[in-house]
């Protein structure tokens, strides 16, 4: 099938580098799983990275197209796809534009391309048809976007839906034709009056309301101002159709991400069932990572149309966050940080409410509330007692089900969901955190997380400084960055601003000075700078340092005795991305 030696394949490069794009095709229809994957990985690399299409994409297509019409050829799905990738790549390029390759050669290959996509599309309608649904899911995509006869394409994409009885096929039959509709404005009555039948036709098993939820999504995308008041109610009442709890137990067969709700404690559990026309592992090619409901898509769409309608927006969430289905509720938790401004209340207690399932509360803690990992969701200055009241019993809750040392505990997704409820807790220096903090650097467990938190604690000083100083001890001076940096440990110290900790800044900068590890010896002299005149005890061993053979422990070592002279604290500086950023400018 694949006669790559009949190609130029030097077309695009300079002279003398040599392409390796012929070899990658002909391994993706090598026997051998894994030498097709590292095929499919190395073109892309090469011809395909990150959207990029070069020469040598356009002279693949041919032979790709080839090994999409074989049936025998393995992994045809992931041909099928890759071709839809590279087409629609090239259709985001200026046509008039000139572009440069990753070697400095000029290319026009984009206008290449988007013509043999043209000229190809009946390949995509015969995809489209194909048996194997993975083939079909982006061959429904290719043909609203390469198909260049509107009337047709709208006709192929229609007919396909009684044909479909996948979720995902079917979801991507409606956003395909309302794309269409966008791309070729002369099909738009015909899409417009094809969505208003799915709408507003008769009624349907509860298995096509996910259907008709994308058709009322997407006809609101067309035509804004249609029935706007009533927009979101209708949407609501096919989001709660469609996630219905199934009558029969059935575990669910796709989705992974709903496991955890077993573990819910305290109050009736979450159902540990899916609907079974939910039930896949994901759905939208934009959004591999972060949907696991084939919904979701179609939501997050509605999202971005509503804009900053927030009543609107905070009803659908919280039905999105008391959906029966896990998948649909943890899709939520990520729709919930792209709300404007603070959370509001039915939205915050909706989501403190997931806090019982563990995956959950893993979601919704890193992602939104714990500064550690971004702290994306915006909680109002009234509800900061809310949250806190309420991760405080959702720990006592875990401390109940699993013991007091829950923060250690085996079960990796009970201890992370812990630890992230206590380290939100010290982010707002709630005292609540504090014995999980102290227990943590006694038993060295996980005990970095904790660094980033016991600065904000200057009244526990007297417990936290002796355990700081045995972390000191312990470090290498030889890698005093690994596993946890010197440089933390001296800059919680500096935070916790207590007189005590100064003997022990001392003796690390002294050890550090022994080793010659000016890293450590500048962060030593920066933390007791910011002790001021407290630490004059420190000057004789400062002093000789303004001399030292590194220039950033010289500028350091004068501007520590500056502050202990003058009482002057130091003025913090951006972070070294070891501790909080006691740094200085240099003198001049």
């Amino acid at each position: 099938m694949i006669h790559t030696r009949d190609v130029d394949w030097t077309t695009g490069h300079l002279p003398g580098q040599v392409c390796g794009v012929p070899g990658h095709l002909r391994n993706m229809l090598s026997p051998d799983a894994a030498v097709r994957t590292e095929a499919f990985e190395e073109f892309c690399a090469e011809a395909h990275d990150q959207g990029a299409v070069d020469p040598c994409t356009a002279l693949s297509l041919p032979f790709l197209f080839d090994m999409a019409d074989a049936p025998a050829t393995p992994d045809r799905a992931e041909i099928v796809r890759l071709l839809f990738s590279v087409g629609r790549a090239a259709l985001g390029y200026d046509p008039d534009g000139i572009y440069f390759t990753v070697n400095g050669v000029e290319s026009t290959a984009h206008v290449d391309i988007t013509e043999a996509m043209s000229v190809r599309a009946d390949a995509f309608v015969r995809y489209a048809a194909d048996p194997d649904p993975l083939v079909r899911r982006p061959a429904i995509e290719a043909v609203g976007l390469f198909l260049a006869d509107g009337a047709r394409a709208a006709r192929v994409l229609a007919e396909r839906l009684p044909a479909e009885d996948g979720i995902v096929e079917r979801l991507l039959v409606v956003r395909t034709l309302a794309r269409l509709a966008v791309r070729l404005p002369e099909t738009g009555t015909t899409v417009a009056t094809w969505l208003d039948e799915l709408i507003e036709g008769p009624e349907r098993p509860p298995t096509d309301a996910p259907v008709r939820l994308s058709a009322l999504v997407h006809r609101a995308l067309l035509d804004p101002d249609r029935d706007a008041a009533g927009l979101v109610p209708r949407a609501i009442t096919l989001l709660r159709a469609s996630t219905v709890t199934p009558t029969a137990e059935k575990l669910c067969d796709g989705c992974r991400w709903c496991r955890s709700a077993s573990r819910v404690r305290g109050r009736d559990a979450a159902p540990t069932v899916r609907p079974p026309h939910l039930a896949v592992e994901r759905f939208d090619p934009d959004h591999l990572r972060e949907e696991h409901s084939p919904l979701s898509s179609v939501l997050r769409t509605l999202h971005s149309a509503l804009g900053d309608r927030t009543a609107d927006r905070t009803a659908l969430l919280v039905a999105q966050l008391t959906s029966p289905d896990a998948a649909t509720r943890y899709d939520a938790v990520a729709m919930a940080k792209d709300l404007p401004g603070p959370l509001p209340r039915p939205v915050l207690t909706s989501l403190l409410d997931l806090l019982p399932d563990d995956w959950a509360a893993v979601r919704i803690i890193q992602g939104g509330f714990s500064q550690w990992w971004g702290d994306r969701l915006t909680v109002a200055p009234g509800d900061i007692d809310l949250l806190l009241d309420t991760l405080d019993d959702h720990m006592a809750t875990l401390r109940a089900a699993y013991g007091p040392d829950v923060w250690a505990t085996d079960d990796p997704l009970v201890r992370q969901a812990y630890q992230e409820a206590v380290m939100t807790l010290a982010d707002h220096r709630d005292p609540r955190a504090l014995p999980d903090l102290i227990r943590s650097l006694e038993t060295r467990v996980d005990d970095w997380r904790v660094l980033y938190g016991i600065g904000g604690y200057p009244q526990a000083a007297d417990r936290l400084v002796p355990l700081l100083a045995d972390g000191l001890r312990r470090v290498d001076p030889d890698r005093p960055h690994a596993p946890v940096p010197a440089g933390l440990y001296l800059s919680c110290l500096a935070e916790l601003k207590d007189p005590i900790a100064v003997p022990v800044i001392t003796d690390t900068l002294t050890r550090a000075g022994r080793h010659r590890s000016w890293t450590v010896v500048t962060d030593a002299l920066e933390a007791l700078a910011a002790f001021g005149t407290d630490a004059q005890p420190a000057r004789t061993h400062i002093h000789p340092l303004t001399d030292a053979p590194d220039d950033a422990v010289r500028a350091a070592a004068r501007a520590a005795l500056d502050a202990l002279t003058h009482g002057r604290a130091p003025r913090p500086q951006p972070g070294n991305g070891y501790g909080y950023g006691y740094g200085y400018a240099q003198e001049p």
